[in-house]
């Protein structure tokens, strides 16, 4: 089976711990993003919500078909678009997020649809009339909610992907909702946030109780998949590292990078270069500050 094929829909994770996942796409994987659904003993919390009308739609009729119980909170990862352009069918829940995704959220404003239609033209059609909600429960380390025998620690690794990021772990089901912390099998997108937050954050979660992790593109997986995920950020960091001492082009070291199989995921040849560049630019903030 190739790399880029995977089983997709809503699965039982555990009793009551459901992740929805996404098949990757025609035009490459970006945009297609995971989402998770914990249900409690009264209502419902979910994770992350998903980008175009008919992603969001095909989230919530697969809701519907395991649980009637509403959804009364609404969990987000990070700010980008894929994860949190559906908020507004799940309201009037409450959405919890970092403070810096709401933050990221509220710059962008309703113009993030229009930017998104412009980058992906392919949604543009699925992406009309989406009204961006925002969030109204912020934090900065740690939150925990409680949906029956549920508990959810909600809390911020650190800088990563983005400064806003927040995974959601169950402790007692030995599951963790990754966000975009976690690429499987899709290259990491790394234009944002921090190369070396991210490994650290990586780093840290490898440390938790943890069995099944669900990424936020890419097929349910474990911590295997995750630390080889972790061998990709070390990767570019050192190679990066060496290119940017050496003056070298980011071009040049995204040419020469000894990737084997990696290049085979999914966006690797438009996100590697990219990753490079941010990786060079983390590097000359440092010799900026004299670090």
């Amino acid at each position: 089976m190739s790399l880029l094929d995977w089983s997709f829909g809503m699965k039982e994770l555990a009793d009551g711990v459901f992740a929805y996942v996404q098949p990757n796409g025609p035009h490459g994987n970006a945009g297609y993003s995971n989402a998770g659904l914990i249900v409690g003993d009264d209502y419902c919390a979910v994770v992350d919500t998903l980008g175009t009308r008919s992603m969001q739609q095909g989230f919530h009729d697969a809701i519907k078909r395991v649980t009637s119980k509403p959804v009364s909170r609404v969990l987000l990862t990070h700010h980008h678009a894929d994860h949190v352009f559906g908020v507004k069918r799940f309201m009037p829940a409450c959405v919890i997020a970092h403070r810096a995704c709401r933050n990221h959220m509220v710059q962008a404003g309703q113009g993030d649809v229009q930017r998104w239609a412009r980058k992906r033209p392919f949604f543009a059609p699925d992406l009309e009339g989406i009204e961006v909600v925002y969030p109204d429960l912020t934090f900065d380390d740690q939150v925990t909610l409680h949906l029956g025998a549920h508990e959810v620690k909600f809390f911020h690794p650190g800088v990563a992907h983005t400064d806003g990021d927040a995974v959601a772990w169950l402790p007692a089901t030995k599951i963790l909702f990754a966000g975009d912390l976690f690429f499987n099998r899709v290259c990491p997108a790394a234009f944002a946030g921090s190369l070396q937050g991210w490994i650290r954050a990586v780093k840290d979660i490898l440390q938790l109780d943890v069995d099944v992790i669900v990424p936020g593109h890419g097929p349910v997986a474990g911590k295997p998949e995750l630390r080889r995920m972790l061998d990709y950020l070390e990767l570019i960091l050192a190679h990066a590292r060496v290119g940017f001492l050496a003056n070298t082009e980011p071009e040049a070291v995204a040419h020469e990078m000894p990737l084997g199989e990696l290049r085979e995921w999914a966006d690797t040849e438009e996100r590697l270069l990219e990753d490079i560049r941010r990786a060079y630019a983390g590097f000359q903030a440092e010799t900026a500050s004299g670090a």
